[in-house]
């Protein structure tokens, strides 16, 4: 078992460093705060700024940054992080390490924010987008971690590879929506009672954003009337 958990959190720790570049995480280093919040948020990087096209080189080379596409004459690159829910996981553990370190990418963020270099949508998406996985960050670390791990082991198997990745668990809406909005947030609903019963077996799961430039599916989108992130 204690060779197991080795294993997996030198898989952790190996991704953070890929991200990183680095062993020990600077989040006042803009870099690497970046490519950790880029990672987890879905930064759009403004391609006007004049520091874009710097930033996005040296993410690609060293901060597992993907580039997806460029133009014909090679000016422009269009990038972006993959949706891998393991490497968001170590994201996650790097920003939560201490609270410092949220504190500083935050604000390296609302640098480049008000800088110009990073979009925060049309209607301010990017504020959601924080709030909401933040929340969800600090909810699991709060009620779901035992003893600060990156994961939860599964009672039912003697094994750490049938763990979940503690940023990978479902959490209640109920609860989830009481801890972001306050214990008061259903009673607002009428009938709070009624309520909690309809969402009693509702759960939700997310550990990264991702942008999206066209439907996954236009029919399933159409079926229940949503439109996917942007």
């Amino acid at each position: 078992m204690e060779a197991k958990t080795s294993n997996i959190n030198g898989i952790l720790a190996m991704a953070t460093q890929k991200l990183c570049k680095t062993e020990n995480f600077d989040a006042e280093d803009t870099n690497q705060a970046l490519a950790v919040l880029s990672q987890r948020f879905g930064l759009t990087i403004c391609f006007g700024h004049p520091d874009a096209v710097a930033y996005v080189e040296k993410a690609v080379a060293s901060h597992l940054r993907v580039c997806f596409s460029t133009t014909e004459n090679r000016m422009w690159a269009f990038t972006g992080y993959p949706s891998e829910p393991l490497l968001s996981c170590a994201a996650a553990d790097l920003l939560h390490e201490t609270s410092d370190h949220l504190k500083n990418a935050l604000e390296v963020l609302k640098r480049k924010v008000d800088g110009g270099m990073v979009d925060v949508g049309q209607r301010g998406e990017l504020t959601s987008r924080l709030l909401l996985l933040l929340a969800k960050d600090m909810y699991v670390r709060k009620y779901l971690s035992k003893d600060k791990k990156s994961y939860i082991p599964d009672p039912h198997h003697d094994g750490i590879w049938e763990a979940e990745l503690i940023d990978c668990q479902k959490v209640s809406v109920i609860h989830f929506l009481e801890y972001v909005f306050g214990e008061e947030f259903w009673s607002k609903a009428g009938d709070d009672a009624k309520a909690k019963k309809a969402f009693q077996h509702a759960y939700i799961n997310f550990s990264h954003w991702v942008s999206m430039d066209e439907f996954i599916s236009p029919q399933v989108c159409e079926n229940i009337n949503v439109e996917p992130l942007r």
